[in-house]
């Protein structure tokens, strides 16, 4: 798997413990089909044993099992001050 880290997100990671845990939401609903989402979350997973880990820059990064890891995987900051969160994305 190819990891491209943002600068930002990399300085972002690394302040909040040079960790990061990626890992699926899925939201249902009575009359739309399901949507699945990646939720990037700072720090180590509680089961580590579920997930696969990966380093990149010297971040640990853990990948949830169900997740298809043949691909790239962008890491990327948002928002500003307080209200920054980190995404991932797979192409």
């Amino acid at each position: 798997m190819y990891i491209q880290l943002d600068p930002e997100a990399k300085s972002w990671i690394e302040a909040k413990g040079a960790n990061l845990t990626i890992k699926t939401l899925v939201v249902n609903s009575c009359c739309a089909p399901g949507i699945q989402e990646f939720l990037a979350i700072p720090g180590k997973p509680k089961t580590i044993n579920h997930f696969n880990q990966f380093n990149a820059e010297g971040i640990s990064i853990f990948i949830h099992k169900n997740i298809s890891q043949t691909e790239k995987l962008t890491i990327k900051v948002s928002g500003f001050g307080q209200f920054k969160s980190i995404s991932a994305r797979f192409q």
